[in-house]
Formats: structure tokens, sequence, C-alpha cells
């Protein structure tokens, strides 16, 4: 017998152009009448305000991560290279204390001070890839530029040739289908194709974590195989550590991709904000920042543990909330005009792009450097890029994680000679 769930929403689609178009105005539709509402597509409960959802994201015990680990479902073909438990120990995945520890390993290679300094690298590397395109005065800048660079940088950081870009651009995609599995099942072809793909992935790195203990670096396969308990041994195993590295090719290249390309978007509508910007480079930073706030490349999810009431919405144990960070981050309670593109805005920072609490994303001081050197570049470069009149809506659908295939862009061939 089915269950009938209330609230729920007959016009809010997390499949709709209009969602993809722009997520946070869709919450805004529904927020007012239904701050919590059911979603049946998901058959989980959406949570859109800025105070539910800090509440949510601070209380693990009652809100728990390990859902999402125990709810992938490794197909049994593949399950002799990433097991049942294995899964579990993805780091979005799971709950202290598998968490905290692993946390505390993977946490090591994105420390800020040692972030900050690969600013300098992370600008070399845009010039370069700027001076192979700069003279076509067009370009899909989403392949081009932003996921090139953040690939680049990715590459950089694991130690791994530039021949190995191409298959963990593939893997990244994977690893979000792997992820939003959790609540969108794959369907055939698609499941055995994403699975064969992933776990080969693991296979590959793996080779690759056996090679640093031998023949250790300063990257951060290295970094994490160097940590040992008191006994000497790995606090990590060899396939926990590919696991987390796999974790990384996602989060540490699309997300922050799929910000810059969002800010060009931004940029594009305000034109105030972008010649300030260009004339004060220490604004990106704050250019990036406004951007994530207004529309965040990731969203959040959270199996119930107890009953809970979340703004007058009773929510059984074993229930499941989505988080929907664009709309928290565009809560009218909160935030004074809240879809103003605002690079002067007070509460800079404060929002929940990045997530809160023991999950706070460990790629944010990466992913702050990368993005706003990375736009600065850009703009240096190629003042007079713009998005394409009437670009296209091209996303990987997915309603947990949409994923920006593509963005054309057009600019003045003769910005690349100045």
């Amino acid at each position: 017998m089915s269950v009938t769930r209330f609230p729920v929403s007959t016009t809010f689609d997390a499949l709709g152009d209009d969602y993809y178009r722009d997520p946070a105005r869709e919450f805004e539709k529904v927020r007012g009448d239904a701050p919590v509402f059911w979603y049946p597509y998901l058959n989980a409960w959406v949570v859109t305000g800025k105070e539910d959802c800090e509440y949510v994201l601070s209380d693990w015990q009652k809100f728990s991560s390990a859902g999402k680990g125990q709810t992938i479902e490794v197909p049994e073909e593949f399950q002799h290279i990433v097991s049942r438990e294995l899964i579990s120990t993805l780091l979005v995945g799971s709950d202290p204390p598998g968490h905290t520890a692993h946390r505390a390993v993977a946490g090591r290679g994105f420390v800020k001070p040692r972030m900050d300094a690969l600013a300098p690298v992370i600008e070399a590397r845009a010039h370069r890839i700027l001076d192979k395109i700069g003279h076509l005065g067009a370009a899909n800048i989403v392949e081009a530029y932003c996921l090139e660079l953040t690939t680049q940088t990715f590459c950089s950081l694991i130690d791994v040739p530039d021949e190995d870009e191409e298959w963990l651009r593939v893997l990244r995609d994977d690893m979000f289908h792997v992820l939003s599995s959790a609540l969108e099942p794959l369907k055939e072809p698609l499941r055995t194709e994403v699975w064969d793909r992933y776990t080969t992935a693991q296979l590959r790195l793996r080779a690759y974590v056996e090679e640093r203990i031998q023949n250790p670096g300063d990257d951060l396969i290295s970094l994490m195989t160097s940590i040992t308990d008191r006994d000497g041994n790995m606090v990590l195993s060899v396939e926990e550590i590919a696991l987390h590295i796999a974790e990384f090719a996602g989060a540490a290249t699309d997300t922050t991709a799929q910000a810059m390309a969002n800010a060009i978007i931004f940029l594009s509508q305000n034109e105030g904000a972008l010649a300030e910007a260009i004339a004060d480079p220490e604004l990106w930073p704050r250019v990036f920042d406004e951007t994530v706030r207004r529309r965040p490349s990731g969203t959040a999810t959270r199996w119930v543990r107890e009953d809970v009431t979340l703004s007058g919405v009773d929510i059984k144990a074993g229930d499941v909330v989505w988080l929907a960070l664009a709309s928290a981050n565009t809560d009218e309670s909160y935030y004074e005009n809240p879809f103003d593109f605002d690079i002067h805005r007070e509460q800079v920072g404060d929002h929940l792009a990045f997530t809160k609490g023991r999950h706070t994303c460990l790629g944010q001081p990466l992913a702050r450097v990368q993005g706003s050197v990375g736009l600065k570049v850009l703009f240096e470069r190629l003042p007079s890029l713009r998005p394409e009149a009437d670009f296209p809506i091209d996303f990987l659908r997915m309603a947990l994680l949409p994923i920006r295939r593509s963005l054309p862009v057009t600019w003045d061939p003769a910005d690349a000679t100045r």
C-alpha cells in the first residue's frame, strides 16, 4: 500500500529546463508555501530554508551521511573489486568515527597554506591554456578552459602523467553517477557501463598507490600513504586511498569548473561587477564566493536517524532529506536582495555552498584559490569574453548533481594579441 506524504509540491521539477537554468529560482517558487516538502522522484524530503539546512548539517547523529554509502548498490559482478563495505567508507557517505579517521588523512593534502602556494602554478597553467585557444575567438569554455585547468591541477596534485587527464575526466562523471545512484538508480545499459569504467579506474588508482608506497613523492597520494598508526601501519588501506582519490577526481575538478562557468554567466549579466574585478584583482575571490552562494555546484543529502520536525513538518526516522543549498543560499529571511549578484555583500563567505559541520568540503581551500585565479586570468587575457546569446541548457541530467556539459562563449580574437 502506497503512503501519501504531505506537503507535496505539484510544480517543482528537478529535471526540468527551468531548474537547470536557475535552481534557486525554482526553489523560491515553493519555499514560501512549503519550506519542507516531499519529492516523490527522489523519495525524499526537500529542505529549502537556511536555518533548517544549517540545523541538519550541524547534527550528524540525527542526520546521517552513512545512508549514502549504505544505499549505493554495487552490482554483484563488480563487488570483487569494490565491495559494499569499501563503498561505505566514502567520505561523503560515512559518519564518525570512521569518517573522522579517513578525513584526517585526506585533509592533510588540502590544508590552506599548501593550496595557497599553488596560486602561481595555477596562474601559469591558466595562461598556457589560453595561449592555445586565445586566437580562436570562440569555444565551449567548460571543456576548453574550466575543466582543462582544474583537471590539469588535479593531475599535478596526484602526480600522474598528462595522458591520464582524459580518463580522469570520465572517472569524474562516473563518480557522480555512483554517488547519485543512492537516490537516483542507474538504468541499464548505463549502470553496467558506469560501474565497469569506475571499477577499472579503481584498479588503475590502486596501482598508483602501490607505486607511491615504494617510491613516495610530495603528491597527495604519497602523503596519504605516509600517514601511519603507532605501529607504523598505514591508517588507510590501498583500496581506501584509491576510493578517496576517485572522490577527489570529481569534487576537485568538476565543482570548481562548474562554479567558474556560472561566474562567467553572472558576470555577463552584471557588467559593473566584471569591470570592478578587472580593475581590482583583489575582488576575484569575492566574485567566486558570490557565485557559489548564488549557485552552489552541489547539494547534500542526509538519512534521518530519529523522528524530527522541520518547519512544522514531521519527518520519520529512516526518511531521507535533500538539502537544497541553492535555496538556503538565497533565503530571503537571511539575505537582503538574495538574487542580486553583489560582490560587496556583507555576508561574504556566510553561505552553505561548501556545506557545514563535519562534512564541510575538504577541497574548499583549493576551490577558492583555483576559482578566483582562473577567473582573474581568463578576463585579464580575454576581457570581451561573453556567453553566446541563448546558449543551450546542456547538462548531465541528474537532480542531485547536475553537471553543465557546455557553455559556448565568444570573444574578440584581438584580445589574445594585446
